[in-house]
């Protein structure tokens, strides 16, 4: 066998990602190694393999690792690794050793698996077993784990710890009045503010319900009123603003019990008990008490009140559907060369170039009015579906054959409704309609609709035929319903695109919704498919596709959809304004720290060219933002909390960017 065919086939094939010699310069890689890394052979070859490497792994696995190569023995372990665009993946890395006829070393052997979605969920697990899901803020283990450092800390006689417990005054009224969703966002947003003005060390946690313990370490024992005073009069200043909640500003207060570590208890059951008490008695006194907080044993109070301005608010959907002669215009339109062409461009998000067009219906009406699919598919029979098909694949391979002539390059894509699918003269439709236009078939690509359903065995000869022909099959609007990721493990799809109504709670849900993108993103990189995300319709939305690494995008930040005619001229004046390192919105900036914090990685670059410094500079970030930030890039130790403290901040200025000015801001 040709030794360059063996090595064709090898990598394509192989689960090897990459070979070195003894040195750990690298002599190969494999296709595998280029789709997990991004890094092409040309990038790599002779160069060592360290080159992959950054903050964040754990410093026995690395030292496990060089101590096994040093010593030409096999290694396998998970570490953390950087992709070429800068993204974190966590590696489980196997190397192996090979020596030859006298024993001596030649050269390693490696293969790499990103196992990202595993160690994310660990991460998630682990961090969900310690943390509240409300507020993110810690549960009583984790308060279990920081009481016993302090009880087993060396003997300090002259500091102390307080042990506080903290109830929100007249939180039920919010929850009843609003609902516990309300309730539940005024909470997270006290907890923001509460962390806040927390020192390094001190500790805040939720019990459940509207209590909370608070945790703070090295006290002055001689002057241990007047030094939590200082800091008990910082934290009260997250509920001297008002809060929101349902569009409603609303107000509570705080009240908290306190008790001293060793004089009010040893253990963490006394401590809580005597906080507790402390905490009744500041309650009951509420109304004429000098401040928010009381030592055990010490009736001291603090005043705090709050006020609820119930406000309720209705909505009614009605639709109307058209009359039978509106709906008897769009059929006789269909027929009657109404039909046009109009063409919206799918970005390559990676390079900036148009990946291809996609050809969307339209039907023009006698009066001049253009009508969108949504407006008339709905009331199409099979047949006008097969019609509409015909006339839709003809202008676009027209269009195409026009755009080489013209100098532009480009393919088309066109929607294909399973109904038509199944009809016996679509092979030959297709096949056609390219002869007819000079057009090869791998420049043509055809959508199936995701949303309606036919059984697979069926759908599958179909598709069959068509990728015999060479024509790409994407699934159109994955995420919409019905039985998606059964149908893309058993149908020839070589394309998904995510469905624009993934999008629509980005701002409201930031963060579970770059977690869906995210594992669809990954799931098309698995099944080895180009992925789109559609409804790209702002600068920040692009930015977190980009960010993320989704391939291509579709939406109204590039172009609405444009009369054919405009297409080529189009192409020629479009430059992609997004770049992955320099995020300009909170959501793109979200989106670059999610993708670490999630991992539980540190920040790659340093903080000076880190892509947060700039974002944040420009913003108004509080001292403690700034720090939680710089945290993220110190190697020695993880910083977990700070992380989810970052996250938090950038939701709470995502979502108060998507309502300014609307009335959900009342003024108090």
């Amino acid at each position: 066998m040709p030794e360059s065919l063996f090595a064709q086939a090898h990598a394509a094939v192989s689960e090897v990602s990459l070979i070195t010699d003894a040195s750990q310069n690298i002599l190969h890689v494999s296709d595998s190694f280029t789709a997990i890394t991004g890094h092409r052979p040309e990038d790599v070859m002779g160069k060592n393999c360290q080159l992959l490497q950054g903050p964040g792994s754990d410093p026995e696995t690395m030292r496990a690792m060089r101590a096994a190569l040093t010593a030409g023995e096999a290694f396998r372990g998970e570490i953390l690794n950087y992709r070429k665009d800068g993204s974190a993946f966590w590696n489980d890395l196997s190397i192996v050793p090979l020596h030859d006829s006298g024993g001596r070393l030649t050269h390693f052997v490696s293969v790499h698996r990103d196992i990202n979605t595993r160690m994310a969920l660990h991460e998630q697990l682990r961090f969900q077993a310690l943390h509240d899901p409300v507020t993110g803020l810690p549960n009583r283990v984790a308060l279990a784990e920081r009481l016993s450092e302090i009880f087993s800390g060396a003997d300090q006689s002259e500091v102390t710890a307080a042990v506080g417990m903290i109830d929100l005054d007249d939180f039920r009224a919010v929850n009843n009045a609003f609902g516990h969703e309300a309730g539940d966002l005024l909470l997270k947003e006290w907890a923001v503010r509460m962390q806040a003005n927390l020192r390094d060390g001190d500790f805040l946690g939720r019990m459940g319900g509207d209590e909370f313990i608070l945790v703070l370490n090295n006290i002055d024992r001689a002057s241990a009123q007047v030094v939590l005073a200082g800091i008990l009069d910082l934290l009260h200043s997250a509920v001297e603003r008002p809060f929101l909640a349902a569009g409603t500003s609303v107000r509570v207060g705080m009240s908290m019990g306190l008790a001293l570590y060793p004089h009010d208890g040893c253990d963490m059951a006394s401590l809580l008990r005597n906080a507790d008490d402390a905490l009744y008695q500041s309650k009951k006194e509420k109304s004429h008490r000098a401040r928010w907080w009381t030592l055990a044993a010490v009736e001291r109070a603090v005043n705090g009140e709050s006020e609820v301005n119930h406000h309720q608010l209705a909505t009614a959907d009605t639709r109307v559907l058209p009359d039978t002669g509106v709906i008897d215009g769009y059929r006789e339109q269909l027929r009657s060369g109404g039909l046009e062409a109009h063409m919206q461009p799918v970005i390559d998000l990676r390079d900036g170039s148009v990946h291809l067009f996609e050809a969307l219906a339209r039907l023009r009406m006698p009066d001049g009015r253009l009508v969108s699919p949504h407006e008339f598919l709905p009331y199409l029979t099979e047949a006008e579906l097969d019609y509409l098909f015909a006339g839709m694949i003809n202008q676009a391979l027209g269009w195409v054959a026009l755009w080489d002539r013209e100098g532009l390059q480009a393919n088309i894509s066109v929607n294909l409704a399973p109904s038509t699918l199944l009809n016996p003269d679509c092979l030959d439709l297709v096949r056609n309609a390219l002869q007819r236009h000079g057009i090869s078939a791998d420049r043509l690509g055809l959508e199936l609709l995701e949303s309606q359903t036919i059984e697979w065995e069926v759908q599958r000869d179909a598709l069959d035929q068509l990728v015999g022909l060479g024509v790409g099959l994407a699934m159109d609007d994955l995420g919409a319903g019905y039985s998606s990721l059964k149908r893309l493990s058993v149908l020839p799809f070589n394309a998904i695109k995510l469905d624009r109504e993934l999008l629509t709670e980005i701002r409201r849900k930031p963060v579970e919704t770059l977690s869906m993108i995210a594992s669809l993103i990954q799931m098309g990189r698995d099944f080895e498919m180009n992925v789109a995300i559609e409804g790209l319709e702002d600068l920040g939305m692009t930015e977190a596709a980009v960010i993320l690494g989704a391939p291509l995008g579709q939406g109204y930040h590039f172009s609405r959809p444009l009369p054919a005619a405009e297409a080529s001229a189009w192409a020629r004046g479009f430059a992609l304004d997004v770049h992955p390192h320099t995020p300009r919105t909170y959501l793109g900036g979200l989106a670059y720290h999610w993708q670490f914090a999630r991992l539980g990685a540190p920040h790659p670059r340093p903080l000076s060219r880190c892509p947060l410094t700039g974002l944040l500079a420009d913003s108004p970030a509080s001292d403690d933002v700034v720090r939680w930030h710089a945290q993220q890039h110190a190697v020695e130790a993880s910083h977990p909390s700070s992380g989810r403290l970052l996250v938090d901040w950038l939701v709470q200025q995502i979502r108060s960017k998507a309502v300014v000015g609307t009335a959900a801001f009342t003024p108090v």
